[in-house]
């Protein structure tokens, strides 16, 4: 599951440059210990130069899904109180 947070209505529009979060959770299966990862990456999409320019990211490692579940949240959570409330959603 992948979800985009803007603080834009039109993340696209090439007159400006937005920045965004990108939160992840990844489902490695139950051969791998830590099964899951949250990550959380900031980035900026430069208009002028049609990129996306990596500000950092964070992973936090969980052993079970309804810990990673709760992580997510709270990294949502975070994302749109800091204003970045319009969201992307990718299954």
């Amino acid at each position: 599951m992948v979800e985009i947070h803007w603080k834009s209505k039109s993340p696209h529009v090439p007159v400006q440059d937005h920045e965004f979060y990108e939160i992840r959770l990844f489902d490695f299966g139950e051969t791998v210990v830590p099964r899951f990862v949250v990550r959380e990456i900031h980035g900026l999409w430069s208009a002028s130069a049609q990129q996306i320019r990596w500000k950092g990211y964070q992973d936090e490692t969980c052993r079970t899904s309804e810990e990673a579940k709760r992580r997510l949240e709270k990294r949502r959570t975070k994302i749109v109180n800091a204003g970045f409330v319009f969201a992307t959603l990718m299954a």
